[in-house]
């Protein structure tokens, strides 16, 4: 565990002019086979979260202009998403995601969607008041019928657990559907707080028993009894609406949020008499938004929140807060080039060149000298700068771009931007890229065939500094899944990649010839890794996983060089950033959530760990099995010390041999664009 602060000192360059914006989560849902969470956000990005062990953020589709997400469901390994567009799509999530299957349905506008608990059929509710029908058979969408059509349109909807019924909810009202013969058993009106304003009912929930449990825009919190369509019970729950509620697993507990960010948990008790009836009581609340809370999911002790702040929340079975995600954008989003001290950075449509202070003069630092704009303002998928700030490239969905920066560094306003016109022909759209350390070679991971091609370029040493296609590595052939780590060897002969799967492999390129082929694969671990990294000037690789295991490998002696499980100052995040510190030969830096945790190992700090434990008398056993037998005979203890403690990290590395970068998001842009938070007036305050 963390033992205190470093006490070996670096020049540490806190950017904190990172200024991205808020980005409302406007829907959600868990997948209970995967233990992943899918939700979307308001520019019509869905986002795969890995829930299994540490919260990590695991694939990416981008969205764009006009484009909207209203509903996510899961069935299985599948996922579908309904949006303003009229439009049932199921997304195949295998290398690169995309849309596997799209329907059109009937009513206009799609609101919601919900797939039955035996995952058979999936209801889509329209703004026409449709309610669309699909039966999930041979991993095909085949349309079964529409229910009869209702006034208004359908807002929500959710299945019983036999999937026999559907409830639905819109204005007014909340009604039990028969799916087999498509007719309305029951009507339910809520009523209203202004006769002249409809209540609009905006999430519905189908206990185990048929209770069904409504929310509405009087903030009412309402249960009906399924069997006979009566009310049950009323609670006022807030002054504002109520977007939103889940259960736990049980069924005893009921979580409702909505306009005002706090959380309020409803348990279901018994009665005092013997009549056996339950009643909902009000039990306690939870905090940690700012403003609208728009969905919640939960899984066994955890409870997901999401709204338009754009944080992710993570809360367990205690009161307390666990863990906040902030709106960031995918990794990498920070880049360094350093040999002419820029960083880049990367934004939703456009991209930022920022100038680094020199070593001892802050004063002349953290200055903006580019700014890139993405065409048609496309979403950016991937981008990056060479070492030397010369070359700089980024992706869309349909356009790939390459520029020459010539940056003069005592006079930026007179820096040139020329975008290469004459690109070879397999400088195709892309989701990840990577320069060599010599910026002279280019790694384009290809996202058009789908099949794990990385395409590697050659920049000629002449005047003309032309690009070349060189080769196409059929990296599909070790990794069944997409890259979502890769690192670049300072000597720029090794490249090594990892996916989703847990597969890690070592690209190698001989002296001799300019070809990159498959040196080794590492041991498959369990679990996915979050990190990775090459140490300079050797073939160490560092690998952090999801539940906190780290090893280091030498892949040129096919050796473990250290192993062990960390305890980490942040439990529930995963060390999302390795940096390899080139001052000691044992020694690295870590990103651990906002913590920045420096990490010694070797035979000096074994022996220091082992007399100290003698001395106390203290038996501690560490894990040493690291799931391989390869492992059996290397380092297991270490020592940790907090660095910095840099709410909204976002990345970290080196910039010099004793200069350490930390780039976080502006804590005010993530706010100052957000609307006013919902104010209750209370007696004698305002």
């Amino acid at each position: 565990m963390v033992t205190g602060v470093a006490d070996v000192s670096c020049q540490l360059h806190n950017v904190q002019f990172y200024n991205l914006l808020p980005r409302a989560i406007v829907c959600s849902s868990f997948g209970q086979l995967q233990k992943k969470l899918a939700f979307a956000r308001d520019d019509g990005s869905i986002e795969i979260w890995n829930m299994a062990n540490a919260q990590f953020l695991e694939k990416t589709i981008p969205g764009g202009e006009g484009i909207s997400v209203e509903g996510l469901a899961w069935a299985g390994k599948r996922l579908f998403s309904v949006s303003l567009a009229g439009t049932l799509i199921e997304w195949d999530l295998g290398k690169v995601p995309y849309a596997k299957q799209t329907m059109l349905v009937t009513g206009n506008a799609a609101w919601c969607v919900d797939v039955s608990k035996d995952e058979r059929l999936l209801a889509v509710g329209t703004e026409g008041g449709y309610i669309n029908m699909y039966r999930l058979d041979n991993d095909e969408i085949t349309y079964e019928r529409i229910l009869d059509k209702q006034e208004g349109r359908i807002v929500c909807c959710n299945f019983d657990y036999t999937g026999n019924f559907l409830v639905t909810g819109s204005a007014d009202a909340v009604r039990v559907w028969d799916v087999r013969n498509g007719h309305a058993v029951h009507k339910m009106t809520t009523g209203r707080s202004n006769r002249k304003q409809e209540t609009t009912v905006w999430a519905v929930l189908v206990l185990k028993d048929f209770t069904i449990v409504s929310v509405d825009s009087r903030g009412k919190l309402v249960v009906y009894d399924g069997q006979l369509g009566t009310v049950l019970e009323q609670h006022t729950v807030s002054t504002g609406d109520l977007f939103c509620l889940t259960q736990n697993e049980e069924s005893n507990e009921i979580f409702v949020a909505g306009v005002e960010p706090t959380i309020r948990v409803f348990e279901r008790l018994k009665m005092k008499d013997d009549s056996g009836d339950k009643m909902f009581v009000r039990a306690y609340q939870r905090r940690g938004h700012t403003h609208d809370i728009k969905t919640l999911s939960h899984y066994r002790q955890y409870l997901f929140s999401g709204g338009l702040d754009g944080s992710l929340i993570v809360t367990g079975s205690h009161i307390s807060m666990l863990n906040v995600h902030y709106p960031l954008l995918p990794s990498p989003a920070s880049m360094l080039a350093t040999d002419s001290r820029l960083v880049l950075l990367k934004y939703v449509n456009y991209l930022e060149v920022w100038t680094l202070a020199p070593p001892n003069k802050p004063a002349q630092g953290g200055i903006k000298v580019l700014q890139i704009r993405s065409k048609n303002d496309e979403h950016i998928l991937c981008a990056a700068i060479s070492p030397n700030g010369r070359w700089i490239v980024y992706s869309t969905e349909h356009n790939v771009r390459l520029f020459r920066y010539d940056y003069n560094s005592k006079e930026p306003a007179n820096s040139q931007l020329l975008r290469v016109a004459n690109t070879p022909e397999h400088l195709a759209v892309c989701y990840r890229v990577d320069f060599t350390h010599d910026s002279n070679g280019l790694f384009v991971y290809d996202r058009t065939g789908g099949d794990g091609t990385i395409h590697y370029f050659s920049c000629t040493v002449d005047e003309n500094e032309e690009w070349d296609h060189k080769q196409s590595i059929d990296a599909g052939r070790w990794l069944s899944e997409t890259v979502h780590l890769s690192a670049v060897s300072n000597c720029n002969r090794y490249l090594v990649c990892a996916d989703v799967a847990s597969s890690i492999v070592v690209f190698e390129r001989t002296d001799n010839t300019t070809k990159w082929k498959r040196s080794i694969s590492l041991p498959r671990y369990k679990l996915p890794p979050t990190a990775i990294a090459i140490q300079p000037g050797r073939t160490r690789l560092a690998v952090a996983f999801s539940d906190h295991k780290l090893f280091v490998y030498d892949f040129d002696e096919f050796a473990f060089v250290f192993s062990t499980y960390l305890s980490l100052p942040a439990a529930t995040c995963p060390v999302s950033g390795i940096a390899f510190d080139p001052r000691h030969e044992s020694a690295m830096v870590l990103q651990n959530g906002s913590k920045i945790v420096s990490l010694r190992f070797g035979p000096d700090i074994e022996e220091e760990l082992q007399q100290q434990e003698a001395c106390n008398r203290v038996k501690k056993q560490r894990p040493i099995e690291n799931g391989t037998s390869n492992g059996e005979g290397s380092l297991t203890k270490c020592k940790l010390r907090l660095v910095l403690d840099a709410p909204r990290l976002v990345s970290i590395g080196w910039l010099d041999t004793n200069e350490l970068v930390a780039t976080q998001a502006n804590a005010l842009s993530m706010v100052e664009h957000l609307p006013a938070p919902f104010r209750k007036k209370l007696f004698g305050k305002m």
